[in-house]
């Protein structure tokens, strides 16, 4: 066979190659002169090289991540409305990775909103009544979630009162986590009971 193919072998090369991987450097005492060979040589009075230790290699940590904020839960001393609303997204903004918080009621009508573009503001009413009908589907659950509006994202918790329902967004780099939904979601609750 002249033409050799891709998988073709030669066992004279491959013997060749384990004999190599497999030889004792230069300086160790080989399994074959074993510590008999090594006597021999200090009687002859050579010196045998010292052993060398194998450097021990360092213990790989893997890198900790800082452990998580804690989020202290949000308190309303106020009555008054706005007060009220100012302090959820003051909390928002401190608390959470947005650069952007608002306050909508399940109408789309923003009640407040703090770091947000009028574009965003103004894409609130829309949205919201498009979650109304996503609700009617069975099994889904559009009470928190979050999506891309250009190069940000928007996610957003709602809560359901007697008096209707209100929606709590925040605008970021990326979408919240779900601890950070929750969190939001308590404080949203927090913020509109009794409102």
């Amino acid at each position: 066979m002249k033409d050799r193919s891709v998988s073709w072998t030669d066992a004279k090369s491959v013997a060749l190659l384990l004999a190599r991987a497999t030889a004792p450097r230069r300086g160790a005492v080989s399994s074959a002169t074993g510590a008999g060979g090594a006597r021999a040589e200090a009687a002859r009075g050579v010196r045998a090289p010292a052993a060398l230790a194998p450097a021990a290699e360092p213990a790989v940590t893997q890198p900790k991540a800082p452990p998580p904020a804690v989020v202290p839960r949000l308190e309303q001393p106020s009555d008054n409305p706005s007060d009220r609303l100012d302090a959820l997204l003051a909390w928002t903004l401190d608390h959470h990775r947005c650069t952007g918080a608002f306050v909508a009621d399940d109408n789309g009508l923003t009640l407040s909103a703090h770091g947000i573009s009028e574009a965003h503001v103004s894409l609130v009413g829309p949205l919201l009544s498009a979650l109304v009908a996503v609700r009617s589907i069975p099994g889904i659950d559009a009470t928190a979630g979050a999506l891309w509006l250009g190069t940000n994202m928007m996610s957003w918790v709602e809560a359901r009162t007697e008096r209707g329902g209100f929606c709590l967004g925040a605008v970021g780099a990326e979408a919240l986590s779900t601890q950070a939904f929750e969190q939001l979601k308590e404080a949203l609750e927090t913020t509109v009971r009794g409102l």
